[in-house]
């Protein structure tokens, strides 16, 4: 399902720049070293200024003693003073969000897994590349990211299949059509072919992390 509704805030491709104070369910795509994808609640764009995030919580892969892992951290208040530094932000459409909630299993539920602490399921850089996905095949894991081609998938949870490729449950999705133009849109079910399709992470987040 795809929402015409959902406001993009701002788009270094396509140049769209909306000055002024937004709420509601943000996502900002920036374009550092650590992949990451910020996630909040509120954003403000001054021309002037830059962009402001307070209360986000920023998910990602860094550095740390010549080894690359996964971090999810909490933002309280940022400003992003270079416009270079992101690729997008965009306020996904209440529509959408309701429709993402309703899908969202317990984490009671029996046969999935819940990880205290953020962790890489599969990461795909030279140098660096991690792949667990053997080893969590046929698991059903809670709270998975992913950057896959140039689209972002937030999914409330992930199964390996015996291909050991991923198959994500009610996800939303932010990712650009043949024209660069953005879009949102929410998938009961996605089974991503890693042959077919560039993989670049997925992430598995931390309930502990999510409490925040």
């Amino acid at each position: 399902m795809s929402d015409p509704d959902n406001t993009i805030l701002f788009d270094s491709v396509k140049g769209i720049q909306l000055e002024g104070e937004f709420e509601g369910s943000i996502i900002t795509r920036c374009k550092d070293d650590n992949n990451s994808i910020i996630f909040s609640d509120n954003l403000k764009i001054s021309n002037s200024e830059g962009i402001f995030i307070v209360n986000g919580f920023r998910v990602g892969f860094e550095l740390d003693y010549n080894k690359k892992s996964a971090f999810s951290r909490k933002i309280e208040a940022q400003w992003y003073e270079d416009f270079e530094s992101i690729e997008y932000s965009i306020l996904i459409s209440e529509d959408i969000m309701q429709i993402y909630g309703e899908g969202q299993f317990s984490d009671a539920y029996p046969y999935t897994l819940n990880k205290l602490n953020t962790a890489t399921l599969y990461f795909d850089d030279y140098g660096h590349k991690i792949n667990h996905l053997d080893f969590f095949k046929g698991e059903m894991l809670k709270n998975p990211i992913a950057l896959v081609g140039n689209g972002v998938i937030v999914a409330d949870r992930v199964v390996i299949d015996e291909r050991i490729d991923p198959v994500f449950y009610d996800c939303l999705i932010v990712g650009r059509d043949e024209n660069e133009n953005l879009s949102v849109s929410f998938e009961p079910y996605m089974n991503v072919k890693k042959s077919l399709t560039h993989v670049k992470y997925i992430i598995i987040l931390g309930i502990e992390e999510l409490k925040l």
